[in-house]
């Protein structure tokens, strides 16, 4: 576990990460102490503090003549985060129609790696309300490593009251089993006459295609037209699975 890079999770600079990790190590520290204990220079570290100060993640207190930095307590990390998430609440409905009312609205999105996933299938549970139905054709590829993923995903879609019909080829018996004893869901099985590599997702008026491999790279089809099109593509394969 990279700690530096978790708590510049939290919005800090690398530096900032440094100064303030090497101050919970070292507890109530002059500046001396500080600087070998992150690597950095003094300037840096010095501005660094005083942003850190400023977070409320820093302190000080003054013994003699001399200085002495602390940490606060680690939690309020977590409340900086919360600060963050609520600023980015509240500029969500402008955000959002800054988006829709854009003269060059995109209709196709690219993304690639496997954290693109978070992306594209948060889209799949933003968009669907109870009672709404999530169309899958072809699963995730047992050597993809998404599949752990995807069954806490659909957690929360059970949660949420969201429907799901899944295609899988007959080879692909774990995921059948697997979608037979998941709630709010139905499975059907078409013979295995070709190695589906990957997946469609129909939700909505979207449809989000992923082509599996180490690098996986799904193309997001923003398009009422194109989703019907592959809406009535499955209702077809539908009635022919088992």
């Amino acid at each position: 576990m990279n700690i530096e890079k978790i708590i510049e999770s939290a919005g800090l600079s690398s530096a900032e990460s440094k100064v303030y990790l090497s101050l919970i190590k070292l507890g109530s520290s002059m500046i001396g102490p500080i600087l070998r204990e992150s690597g950095l220079n003094s300037s840096v570290a010095y501005n660094c503090l005083q942003r850190l100060m400023g977070y409320g993640l820093v302190s000080y207190n003054i013994k003699g003549k001399k200085k002495y930095f602390f940490a606060s307590d680690p939690k309020n990390l977590i409340y900086i985060l919360k600060d963050k998430e609520n600023a980015l609440l509240e500029a969500m409905p402008l955000l959002e129609k800054l988006k829709n009312t854009a003269k060059n609205r995109q209709e196709i999105f690219i993304f690639e790696g496997p954290k693109a996933a978070r992306t594209v299938f948060n889209d799949i549970l933003d968009t669907l309300k109870k009672g709404d139905e999530h169309l899958v054709i072809g699963v995730s590829e047992s050597d993809s490593g998404m599949g752990e993923f995807i069954k806490k995903w659909d957690e929360k879609r059970v949660e949420r009251g969201i429907l799901k019909r899944v295609i899988v080829t007959e080879k692909e018996s774990n995921w059948l089993e697997y979608y037979k004893k998941q709630p709010l869901a139905k499975v059907k099985a078409l013979k295995d006459v070709f190695n589906m590599r990957f997946t469609i997702n129909v939700y909505g008026n979207k449809t989000a295609l992923v082509i599996w491999g180490r690098y996986p790279t799904y193309i997001l089809i923003e398009r009422k037209e194109v989703a019907e099109n592959f809406r009535n593509y499955f209702n077809f394969l539908w009635r022919s699975g088992r």
